[in-house]
């Protein structure tokens, strides 16, 4: 079954130096996938326009459905997102009216040139109305691939996409998708193993992941998901890998419960 493809491109210095943890990539493929659709890659690049275009044109060979950049879209000197999708295009960046309107409002009309620099838009794009912060965003089409520029910014960053891209996933990915956690306990990974492969096996519609946590006490977590045509059958899926799951743990004398 073919989901929707997505890649995420994260951009900035502070999240490879590590002042910066990139909670913008866990957040937005935690979002996609329970959406339906499926992040293939996650990349991370600096400011260096140089960089950020060739992420941009690797990930666009790929031929994903949709790329979602994240930072670089604000008035200061090292905010050059727009300027690299430019490049990788091939195209030039130039002042969007829309997004010049855009930026208008939420200056009461005060753009200098720093504020003008967030209304310059690669040719063609669309701007996207932030609702949190000042910045727009971009969307742009390229062949049968949807680039979408979006702040770095957490709270800007998750209320666009709630208002801008969850609309295209849910409108372009025809594929449900429903997990389901299990704690396992009194039992070793490598014992846990064989059972989880033998449920793969028997239930080829679910994908089985196993992940050893350690909250004051040790367990292993157990992740069984599933993807189909629809909500139901993709639940019954789950349902039925979960049940099997858990009788092969009880044979082995182990304790699993949902979590």
């Amino acid at each position: 079954m073919e989901a929707f493809t997505v890649e995420v491109i994260t951009v900035g210095n502070e999240l490879l130096s590590g002042r910066v943890v990139n909670t913008n990539a866990s957040w937005i493929a935690g979002r996609v996938t329970k959406l339906g659709g499926a992040v293939k890659r996650i990349t991370t690049v600096s400011d260096d326009v140089e960089e950020c275009s060739a992420a941009i044109r690797e990930a666009l060979a790929r031929r994903p459905k949709l790329i979602i950049t994240t930072g670089g879209l604000g008035p200061t000197f090292d905010d050059r997102t727009l300027e690299s999708i430019a490049l990788a295009l091939g195209i030039p960046l130039e002042l969007n009216e829309e997004a010049l309107h855009m930026v208008r409002e939420k200056y009461g009309g005060d753009v200098t040139p720093p504020r003008l620099k967030m209304a310059k838009l690669p040719r063609g794009g669309k701007p996207l109305y932030n609702p949190v912060g000042t910045a727009p965003g971009c969307l742009i089409e390229v062949g049968d691939t949807i680039i979408i520029a979006l702040p770095g910014v957490p709270l800007e960053m998750e209320a666009m996409f709630e208002m801008h891209v969850e609309p295209i996933i849910l409108r372009l990915s025809h594929v449900a998708y429903t997990s389901m956690l299990i704690r396992v306990d009194t039992i070793e990974e490598s014992s846990l193993a064989p059972m989880i492969e033998e449920v793969m096996k028997k239930c080829k519609a679910v994908y089985v992941k196993s992940r050893p946590k350690r909250n004051g006490e040790a367990y292993i977590e157990v992740e069984v998901s599933s993807r189909a045509l629809t909500m139901k059958e993709a639940e019954e899926n789950v349902a039925e890998a979960c049940r099997l799951l858990r009788e092969l743990i009880a044979k082995a004398g182990a304790k699993a419960q949902e979590l």
